[in-house]
């Protein structure tokens, strides 16, 4: 556990590092630099992390747990955002509204279901950020309907006086979709 634990920072130390990702948002010292937190505030610090994905939450519950200092560098967030000339804080809200809260929890598609299981994977706390490895299951886009396969992910918080004050994920944007009937038509 330990060897995976310094392999993640270590990843997360060379995203941050990345000169074009430097560019796009201020560098935060990740983990803060100097951290004193004792073991009470990190178990503190992960069950504030964990409530943003207690089953059923809604997302007004999920604005409460959010600072309205809030950073946000999940990409789809931060461009509604910016584009949009609101905070952060707002941005999450408008955009969890639209989702009805579910976020990636969302409805049940029709069809075979994935199977079932803990989602929060791994929880860990460094100082004030706390990392979520969320295990997920997708549709095996090769195989039969109802063939599933295991992807991880994972959310990253700051949080500062029991609030989640800023977020990592490894999201993308992803193009639009193409339209109905293919090429050519």
């Amino acid at each position: 556990m330990k060897r995976f634990i310094s392999t993640l920072a270590l990843l997360a130390g060379m995203v941050i590092a990345s000169p074009a990702l430097a560019q796009q948002a201020p560098r935060v010292a990740f983990p803060a630099e100097g951290c004193t937190a004792t073991p009470a505030q990190l178990e503190a610090n992960k069950k504030a992390a964990m409530a943003f994905f207690r089953p059923g939450i809604t997302a007004e519950e999920r604005a409460q747990l959010i600072d309205t200092g809030y950073i946000q560098h999940n990409p789809a967030f931060k461009k509604f955002a910016d584009d949009n000339k609101i905070s952060y804080y707002e941005g999450f809200k408008q955009m969890m509204g639209r989702q009805g809260g579910a976020g990636r929890q969302g409805g049940a598609p029709a069809g075979p279901q994935p199977p079932q299981g803990n989602p929060l994977e791994v929880v860990t706390a460094e100082c004030d950020v706390v990392t979520i490895i969320h295990k997920n299951y997708r549709q095996d886009p090769t195989a039969a309907p109802g063939t599933w396969y295991e992807v991880f992910t994972f959310d990253s918080f700051r949080v500062r006086n029991g609030k989640l004050l800023e977020h990592w994920d490894g999201a993308v944007i992803n193009p639009p979709a193409a339209p109905a009937g293919g090429r050519g038509q």
